[in-house]
Order: structure tokens, then C-alpha cells, then sequence
């Protein structure tokens, strides 16, 4: 049974949320550069597991919470091209937050995917559909269900040991729940700075901005600015260690929805 508290909580209406604050995938973003051409499909297991400290658990304006998150996240996909300059990937992804204390910041998500990408001069465009349910607790009550039709474009650029990874995402969510409904715009910018083979300073800064078009939130607007720096030492080229500091913030014309965080952490990144 949904309860109407868990619902609202889990889009912001009742001024909490998770840890997924800007929703921008970077994993799949870091996962998403052109898959060779394959005569037949290839499958793979991508994740990571996050320990993290947080100022501000609960995503609040005035009732600040420092807490320690536990965020596994991994997907099974599958990839393959249609021909030399188009690939394809099915994907299915699982992604929850535990809170040492405030458990009322424990969320998931389950999601499917599909997407499309064209490499063309070395730029990709992209057209993704996912179906998600997203859950109050750890996979305990469905909060509600969505289907996001996003597009993306996407280019890497290379100046000696630095790489420049900018990436533009438009979104649309569908939901049954008609306070999640909203337009999604993302701009941000992957920085490596490789120090060695091994060890780099990597960098994703970004921008977000909501527009919510139905139920409660008809009319809100917000907008996430985060910067972070981090160290990443990897063990071999599907294992890496990232440490990372991260400030975020989220302004909005609601102002309960107005906040700021600060979060640290290492990320074990993998894939098989």
C-alpha cells in the first residue's frame, strides 16, 4: 500500500530526499563512450560501492543532519552495434542509500534502460528510455513508477594528459505519480588529469535545472550547482579507487526545497 506521506517525500513536496540529489547518471556518463564494434553482443557487470559522509542527510534547509551513507549501484548490460557508428545498450540497474542513523534518507531505485548512440565526428548523440520504480526505505514501499525519454550529446577531447569529457541531457519524466513529472536539463563537464598510469585528479562539475509540470509541484523550479574534486588511483582499467569531496547545492522558487551539502567519500568503481 502507498502511503501519501512516502509519496511526496520521495519527490521533495514534504522538503526531504535522498542522496541522489542531482539525478544526472555519471556512471552511466563515464560509461559512455563509443563500444567497439562487436560481431555479436557483449555482455557486462558495472558498478560501484560508496561510503560516505553527509552534512546534510535529508536534504534539508533548516533541519541539517550529518550522517554516514552506504550506496551500492550496479547494472547488468548488454552492448552491441547495428553498424560501425551505431551501438545499442539494454541495461537493468539496482541502486539503494542506507543511513547509519537517519533512516528516513533510506531510498532505491530499480530501473531498465535502453539507449542509442550515433558517433558522429567524434561527437555522440544519444536517445535513452527508462522505466524506473523508485522506493521509500530500501526497497520496502514503492514510492512510484516512471519512464524517462531523455536525449544527450557528448564529446571527449584530449590535450596531452588532460581529458575534457562536456555532456548536455535533456529529459522528460512521465510518472504515475503526477508530482514527479517534470523537464530535467543537465550541462557538465568530466575533468581527468592524468598524473601517472596510475594515479589521476579527476573533476565532474555541473549544473541541473528542474521544471515540475503537474500535482503539488505544478510550477516549481529548481537548480543544483555541484563542484567536487577527486583522487583516482586505478588498479587496472576496470578497477579504480576515487576519493572524493563534493559540495552541492540546490536553489528553487519553493524555498523549503532551498539547500546546501557537503560530501565525502571514497567510490570503488568496477566492471567485468
Amino acid at each position: 500500500m502507498r502511503g501519501s506521506r512516502a509519496l511526496l517525500s520521495a519527490v521533495g513536496v514534504l522538503g526531504t530526499g535522498t542522496a541522489w540529489a542531482a539525478d544526472v547518471d555519471l556512471t552511466e556518463l563515464k560509461a559512455s563512450s563509443p563500444v567497439p564494434y562487436y560481431s555479436t553482443p557483449s555482455w557486462s557487470v558495472v558498478g560501484s560501492v560508496t561510503p560516505n559522509f553527509t552534512d546534510n542527510a535529508l536534504f534539508s534547509r533548516d533541519n541539517r543532519r550529518s550522517d554516514f551513507f552506504y550506496e551500492p549501484d550496479v547494472s547488468v548490460r548488454l552492448d552491441g552495434n547495428l553498424t560501425n557508428d551505431l551501438s545499442y545498450r539494454l541495461y537493468a540497474r539496482a541502486q539503494y542509500d542506507a543511513f547509519s542513523r537517519e533512516k528516513d534518507g533510506n531510498a532505491a531505485v530499480a530501473r531498465m534502460g535502453a539507449r542509442l548512440t550515433e558517433n558522429w565526428d567524434g561527437w555522440r548523440f544519444s536517445a535513452i528510455y527508462e522505466h524506473r520504480y523508485d522506493f521509500d526505505g530500501i526497497y520496502r514501499d514503492l514510492a512510484f513508477t516512471s519512464d524517462d525519454v531523455m536525449g544527450s550529446v557528448a564529446r571527449d577531447f584530449r590535450v596531452n594528459n588532460v581529458t575534457l569529457s562536456p555532456l548536455l541531457l535533456l529529459t522528460y519524466r512521465f510518472s504515475d505519480l503526477a508530482e514527479a513529472r517534470r523537464w530535467r536539463f543537465d550541462a557538465l563537464l568530466g575533468i581527468e588529469v592524468k598524473l601517472d598510469p596510475k594515479w589521476s585528479i579527476v573533476s565532474t562539475p555541473l549544473f541541473e535545472a528542474f521544471w515540475f509540470t503537474d500535482g503539488l509541484n505544478r510550477g516549481r523550479q529548481d537548480q543544483i550547482y555541484s563542484a567536487d574534486i577527486g583522487l583516482k588511483y586505478s588498479f587496472a582499467s576496470n578497477v579504480s579507487l576515487t576519493t572524493t569531496v563534493l559540495y552541492e547545492a540546490r536553489e528553487s522558487n519553493v524555498m523549503v526545497r532551498r539547500y546546501r551539502d557537503l560530501r565525502i567519500g571514497p567510490r570503488l568503481d568496477f566492471a567485468f
